[in-house]
């Protein structure tokens, strides 16, 4: 399925603009999101995953709209990130069991 992201914005409520107008078309495939601290990658995933609201814009993959369909997203997704707050010496294979 396509990626199609258009005009997406997000402004937390201290001021920063984490992401401003931002349109991609990704077709299907195994993609990287690089980029230096502070450019906005973990709130378009964030965005994406479907675990935060933009401010403005659109987002479909293939037929889906992103933001109104999340339940259907999530069906498909998954998402992992970096750091996501679990304990730190306990093994994958024991947050699993």
């Amino acid at each position: 399925m396509d990626l199609y992201i258009r005009n997406v914005s997000k402004t937390y409520s201290n001021g920063v603009q984490a992401l401003k107008d931002v349109t991609l078309t990704i077709p299907a495939g195994m993609y990287g999101l690089l980029g230096p601290n502070g450019a906005g990658k973990s709130t378009l995933m964030r965005i994406l995953a479907t675990l935060q609201e933009p401010d403005e814009g659109s987002i479909r993959l293939g037929d889906t709209d992103v933001l109104s369909q999340k339940d259907k997203v999530r069906q498909t997704l998954g998402y992992l990130p970096q750091e996501f707050g679990v304990y730190p010496k306990v093994s994958a294979e024991k947050l699993l069991d």
